[in-house]
């Protein structure tokens, strides 16, 4: 099956086209452009997404947005096990797991940027100890 990534121009969705190639997954893209005076996502990326993310990509009748979100998943499901390691699979359930606890915790789901961002810098910091290891 083809991955379907809804790529924005000057977006985050670099980074999953790049990951796609190295995995040699097939894959389509649905371009977007943002307009040229505000910066903005074109309103028709809110036809595929509530909030108009991008990069967004389809699987397998699966709907994946955020770029970190994207790559842990197209890792996991077609990486063939060795694009992430034990300790960062590990690490990410923790992390995703503590984010699931504080919305429910605080009965909603407005922490979500704060939890990606939280789970972006720590696992930065993990990375730079097992580099320095």
């Amino acid at each position: 099956m083809t991955v379907t990534v809804h790529h924005l121009n000057n977006s985050r969705s670099q980074r999953i086209l790049w990951l796609l190639e190295e995995l040699n997954t097939d894959y389509d893209i649905v371009p977007y452009q943002r307009d040229a005076e505000t910066n903005l996502a074109p309103p028709e990326l809110k036809q595929v997404h509530p909030l108009g993310k991008s990069p967004l990509i389809e699987d397998n009748g699966l709907q994946v947005a955020e770029s970190g979100a994207i790559i842990q998943y197209l890792c996991e499901r077609h990486g063939g096990g060795s694009w992430l390691p034990e300790l960062i699979r590990k690490t990410m359930s923790a992390i995703s797991n503590g984010c699931s606890l504080a919305k429910a915790a605080l009965g909603c789901g407005s922490c979500s940027y704060g939890c990606s961002r939280q789970s972006r810098n720590l696992a930065a910091r993990l990375l730079c100890r097992l580099q320095a290891k």
